[in-house]
């Protein structure tokens, strides 16, 4: 067993489940092909009108777009109308407190209340990534995969620093597995008015760690990771890619920055095209070690509470779906992960670029 000290949670390590028979066999399933699908070029009146749009820098005059960033049509949350710092009637950020409630007549009012409600407000974005029916961020060229990190800033700096809400996060899910509903390559954005019970325990983790210890987490991870060498994946000047001890999922890779830095969205542009260009390079490998897997990743940016905390040190979850979560992680909370975090490492370096 090996302790997750972020999380506070402890991951079994067994390589012998791999060993495992199985009935079943994988068939990815069957995509659009670029006359249905509504994020490719030609399509745009199938989805809402993008709030960005992002262009080739080489092109000279208008040009066809490269990045698009639209609100979903089906979003998570209500969308939240701000002015002047003041929420709009009818949308707002409601106090924790401030709730209605199910509860029922007959019950004491200093009671433990087990039906509270209340609204959730904020923004549903999708990023796409391209206007060609491509499947993987692996396929885009240098410019376009840099063009989608700067997107994800863009719009992180918006919801985060403009509109002031509590939380955002920009993730990615590929393939079927991964909670893909398109195969078209695309990213996602959810910004919410309230900070989710888990990242709050990660704030209060990485203040723990600062407050025992006199400095940030993720910096002594990065100086213990590239000190023992075996987790290591690949490097930048400024970034470092690892599968860390206590991986939970087989596979798992965080991308942090070596320095510190609470915030993805105060990247400059040269750091912005390093971290795209090695979060490229680590899809493609993770690609050629499992052809056709699905995979999802994170960014972790710090909260609008922790923007220029020195506790707080955003990162990059990318992970690919080979194993699923199962009876016994959902009873306990315990992850099993079959290959160990080391193995994986090996065979990530191996895998050519």
């Amino acid at each position: 067993m090996r302790h997750d000290w972020l999380a506070d949670r402890w991951v079994i390590i067994a390589p012998q489940r791999t060993q495992r028979p199985s009935d079943f066999v994988f068939r990815p399933p069957l995509a659009l092909d670029d006359q249905d699908c509504p994020f490719c070029f030609g399509h745009e009146m199938h989805t809402p009108e993008a709030v960005a749009c992002y262009h080739s820098k080489r092109s000279s005059g208008p040009s066809q777009w490269k990045v698009r960033v639209v609100p979903n049509k089906f979003p998570a949350v209500n969308a939240a109308l701000r002015c002047a710092g003041v929420l709009a009637e009818g949308a707002g950020s409601v106090l924790l407190d401030d709730i209605s409630s199910d509860r029922g007549h007959g019950h004491h009012d200093n009671s433990i209340d087990l039906f509270r409600r209340r609204e959730l407000t904020g923004g549903h974005e999708v990023i796409v990534e391209s206007p060609k029916h491509l499947q993987s961020i692996s396929q885009l060229d240098r410019e376009t995969t840099q063009l989608v990190f700067m997107a994800y800033r863009d719009r992180l700096h918006y919801w985060l620093d403009e509109r002031k809400l509590a939380y955002a996060v920009v993730f990615k899910n590929v393939g079927l597995d991964a909670g893909a509903s398109l195969s078209h390559t695309h990213s996602q954005l959810i910004a919410t008015d309230i900070l989710p019970t888990d990242i709050q325990r990660s704030v209060d983790r990485m203040q723990h760690f600062a407050d025992k210890e006199s400095a940030c987490l993720f910096c002594r991870m990065a100086e213990d990771e590239l000190e023992q060498g075996v987790r290591v994946v690949e490097q930048t000047p400024d970034f470092l890619a690892f599968c860390p001890f206590a991986s939970r999922l087989p596979s798992m890779l965080t991308i942090i920055p070596k320095q510190h830095q609470s915030a993805f969205q105060m990247l400059p542009d040269s750091q912005l095209e390093q971290l795209s260009w090695l979060t490229h390079r680590l899809v493609r490998r993770l690609e050629r070690c499992y052809p056709e897997t699905a995979y999802n990743f994170i960014i972790h940016t710090a909260p609008s509470c922790q923007r220029h905390s020195s506790s707080f040190h955003w990162r990059l979850e990318l992970f690919p779906r080979i194993t699923k979560v199962a009876g016994f992680e959902w009873g306990s909370d315990c992850y099993i992960n079959p290959v160990s975090p080391e193995n994986a490492a090996s065979s990530l370096r191996a895998a050519g670029v």
